[in-house]
């Protein structure tokens, strides 16, 4: 490991340098965990004139499936005689002080031998029959040496103890890197991996007429199977776009499953005979031609394919592929002089670091003189009735700081703790970090609606644009022996805006200001708000009683108002009109029930003398009422005329008028 850099997103860059000789493999060893982000991300480049066969790694299938495709069920067995009696007929060789022993496995068992009166020991005793057609009965306690001799089995039983191995390092997961070429080369690889986001920490150091320090160091965790010896450590505060993809499991495609064709179902058919006509020469002749547009066909086949390039030479190929390399290993060597990307920064520890594995580390990452001043900050929105003790830090250091947790030393004693957030060079933050106990701040509203600015009718609307002014009172009491530094942060509010006084200082979310408290007295503080504020009103609705409130309020001037008496005058006209119509509507509504009560006595009197007479005098009052109901109509007609003359002139004054007027 010669490389490591952290990043805030909980992801890892590591880089590894060393030598191999002629064909060695290399192994890495990395938890279980990122395996996916390691074949994802991995990059192995042979920085001499070999290259790269492949690289294997653990499976990750279950034990079970790997040992059943072992050919001998070694794991059935867990004695010696029992894994070779699982393996007999196979060839094998023993050394025994007599010499070698060659041939094929018979079998294996236990046999006492005796020790001694009383006492007994066993011993395994092998069955060889040799290529003499002899059984040779061998004490492999006698044995110098058991050799499998049979082709793979030897294969099979490595392959079988190394799947066992690797159930006892479960969280552990080696990368074999196979490399091909001679002589002594340098091998590049690096990787990306999950790794623990890596924090810092802030001291912040004040004394009385000194300059504050500020102290800021980074805890690393290696929590890596491997040891970090003399590594170039970076911390970036960036956070790169990673996920994590299951490379690592094996996948299989679901295929659709598609049914094997039917054959036709032919029925025997009955033709007659008949003589070769003239369509039978025409159908010959129909297929002499397309065989021979077939052959043509398959002479151009011939011909394209005769010429097809040739497949590139071995030496081009290796071209390519050292051009590529070349290309990544310039691309590689860019980025790491780029250092910091876009809006990431990052630290380089200037001396190797080393963390053995499954530790971590404090290490320092800036150690420099700070601007700032000590302040009280009270933030308006809150009840609390003191503020808080807090330092406004200037970062003067030329470096970004990472977001992180400060303490705070004041004259050598602890003073508080608090958080800020990432800060860029020459940015300013206010930290606090305890309560001002020596400092209460009260706090009260006044509120007033001035009157209207500005009246604009248009389109026969009016629109009044007035303003509604707040005042927020911050009483300051400071019962502190010396005077003090209050930073009011007052709440942004959408849509208000400030009037008066400017804030030093502001978020998007408060405006600070600076009030300077003196020592044992009361200082009041006022912060003046303005929110605008419309009313829309329909012309043709106002009311002569509107006109008067707002003449009576000042909210309009003379020359608005005589517009608007000009437009309820006609309203007036319009309405005594719409009044005199409706009540010439409920008498003639009255005349016509009337008639209809006449209409009906006159149907009940008969043509006697007597009644002649209350005949003639409802004809009369008939006569009388037609007479009247001429005149409604005539009148209605006259009214209506004038009416619609009157709304027609009142539409057109309201349509025209047009007033924008400051007040």
């Amino acid at each position: 490991m010669k490389k490591v850099e952290l990043y805030k997103n909980g992801m890892g860059y590591f880089e590894h340098l060393g030598t191999v000789m002629g064909e060695q493999d290399v192994e890495i060893a990395l938890p279980s965990l990122q395996l996916n982000d390691v074949l994802k991300s991995l990059t192995v480049l042979d920085l001499g004139h070999g290259r790269i066969g492949g690289v294997n790694y653990d499976s990750i299938a279950p034990l079970d499936r790997r040992l059943s495709e072992i050919p001998v069920d070694f794991a059935s067995q867990t004695s010696l005689v029992g894994i070779l009696n699982q393996i007999r007929g196979s060839r094998i060789e023993v050394q025994t002080p007599a010499g070698i022993v060659a041939g094929r496995l018979l079998g294996a068992e236990m046999k006492n031998a005796g020790i001694g009166p009383g006492a007994a020991v066993q011993e395994i005793h092998l069955s060889v029959y040799t290529a003499a057609s002899e059984i040779q009965i061998v004490r492999l306690e006698s044995a110098g040496a058991l050799k499998f001799t049979e082709p793979g089995l030897a294969a099979d039983l490595g392959r079988y103890l190394d799947a066992v191995n690797s159930t006892h390092q479960r969280d552990v997961r080696r990368l074999r890197i196979k490399t091909i070429g001679t002589g002594e080369r340098q091998i590049h690889v690096s990787y990306t991996s999950e790794s623990p986001i890596w924090k810092t920490t802030y001291r912040i150091i004040l004394e009385p007429k000194q300059k504050p320090l500020l102290q800021g160091w980074a805890i690393v965790d290696n929590t890596t199977p491997m040891d970090w010896l003399d590594v170039t450590l970076t911390l970036t505060a960036g956070a790169p776009i990673s996920f994590v993809q299951e490379l690592s499991r094996p996948v299989y495609a679901r295929r659709p499953v598609v049914p094997l064709p039917q054959g036709i179902q032919a029925y025997p058919q009955t033709h007659e005979g008949m003589i070769e006509s003239a369509e039978q020469e025409r159908s010959q002749e129909k297929q002499e031609g397309m065989q021979q547009f077939q052959g043509d066909r398959l002479s151009i086949g011939r011909t394209r394919l005769m010429e097809a390039p040739a497949p590139p030479a071995a030496d081009a190929v290796a071209a390519a592929e050292l051009r590529f390399s070349d290309a990544m290993r310039r691309q590689e060597f860019e980025t790491a002089q780029a250092g910091a990307v876009a809006e990431q920064f990052e630290y380089r520890i200037k001396q190797p670091v080393t963390i053995r594995r499954n530790e971590s580390a404090l290490l320092p990452i800036i150690h420099s003189e700070m601007g700032g001043e000590k302040v009280a900050v009270y933030r308006g929105e809150e009840s609390e009735r003191n503020p808080r003790l807090a330092f406004w830090l200037k970062n003067s250091s030329g470096l970004a700081l990472d977001a992180g947790p400060v303490t705070v030393i004041d004259s050598d004693s602890f003073a508080g703790e608090g958080l800020i957030g990432t800060l860029q060079p020459g940015e300013s933050r206010i930290l606090s970090y305890a309560v001002d106990l020596g400092t209460e701040i009260s706090t009260s509203r006044e509120s007033e609606r001035r009157r209207v600015e500005q009246i604009v009718i248009n389109h026969g609307t009016m629109r009044m644009y007035s303003k509604l002014v707040e005042k927020k009172i911050y009483k300051i009491r400071n019962n502190n022996d010396a005077a003090r530094t209050v930073v009011i942060e007052h709440p942004v509010r959408p849509r208000w805006t400030l009037v008066g006084t400017a804030p030093v200082e502001s978020s998007s979310n408060y405006y600070r200001f600076r009030v300077e408290a003196s020592p044992k007295s009361t200082t009041d503080f006022a912060v003046l708000e303005e929110l605008p504020q419309e009313s829309s009103f329909a012309v043709s609705s106002i009311t002569p009683d509107q006109i008067a409130v707002w003449v009576r309020d000042r909210f309009i001037e003379r020359e608005t108002e005589k517009a608007l008496q000009a437009i309820t005058g006609k309203k007036s006209e319009i309405d005594a009109l719409n009044g005199r119509l409706q009540a010439l509507e409920r008498e003639q509504s009255e005349i016509f029930k009337d008639q209809e009560r006449v209409r009906g006595n006159m149907q009940r009197l008969t043509q006697s003398p007597e009644e002649a007479s209350l005949r003639r005098r409802y004809i009369s009052q008939l006569e009388e009422q037609e007479n009247r109901l001429a005149a409604i109509r005539t009148e209605r007609a006259a009214l209506e005329s004038t009416l619609s003359s009157t709304q027609k002139d009142l539409d057109t004054h309201i349509r025209n008028l047009t007033l924008n007027k400051k007040l």
